[in-house]
C-alpha cells in the first residue's frame, strides 16, 4: 500500500428517536427486575441492574454522534486509536437491514490478534468509498466471513 489514505466518517451508532412509552417501559422493567432480585436476596444484582439499564437510557438519549475513520499504510484509525495492520488477523464488511424501518447498517469486522479485543467494530457511513476500503483491507489482511456479536445486535434491536 502506498501513502494514500481513504477518509471517512460514519454515526458512531443508530439513532432513534424514543417515545416517552419507551422510557416508561424500560423504566418498569428495571425496577421490577430490581425488586425480584432484591426479593430474592440478590441486592448487589439489583444494584447493578439499576445502574446498567440507567447508563443505557443515558446512553440511548445522547444525539449521534460522527467517528472518523482512516485506513493507511500503519493501519486503520478510528477516533484516534490506531490499530495496526500487524496486530489484525482478518476483516468481514457486514451490511444487514433494520426490518422495520430499512435503514441499512454498514460495519466492517476485524479479528485482533490481542486478547483483550478478539472482535473490533468499525462503523461504515452511506458515502465510504466501499470498493476502495475492500481493496485495501484485502490487500492488508484474509477476507474471512464474521458475525456481529449477539450483544450489539440485540442492542441494535432493542432500540440502543
Amino acid at each position: 500500500m502506498n501513502d494514500d489514505r481513504i477518509l471517512w466518517k460514519a454515526p458512531e451508532h443508530g439513532y432513534r428517536e424514543h417515545s416517552a412509552d419507551w422510557y416508561w417501559a424500560a423504566g418498569i422493567i428495571t425496577i421490577s427486575l430490581a425488586i425480584a432480585f432484591f426479593i430474592l436476596g440478590n441486592a448487589l444484582l439489583s444494584i447493578i441492574v439499576i445502574l446498567g439499564v440507567g447508563t443505557l437510557l443515558v446512553s440511548a438519549k445522547r444525539p449521534m454522534s460522527f467517528v472518523e475513520c482512516e485506513l493507511s499504510a500503519q493501519g486503520i484509525r478510528t477516533n484516534g486509536t490506531l490499530y495496526p495492520w500487524d496486530t489484525l488477523l482478518s476483516f468481514w464488511v457486514d451490511e444487514s437491514t433494520d426490518k422495520k424501518t430499512g435503514a441499512v447498517t454498514r460495519i466492517i469486522l476485524l479479528t485482533s490478534k490481542k486478547p483483550l479485543a478478539p472482535q473490533i467494530i468499525i462503523p461504515l457511513g452511506n458515502d465510504a468509498p466501499m470498493e476502495d476500503i475492500r481493496a485495501t483491507l484485502a490487500h492488508m489482511l484474509e477476507e474471512q466471513p464474521q458475525v456481529e456479536p449477539v450483544a450489539h445486535r440485540l442492542m441494535r434491536m432493542l432500540g440502543f
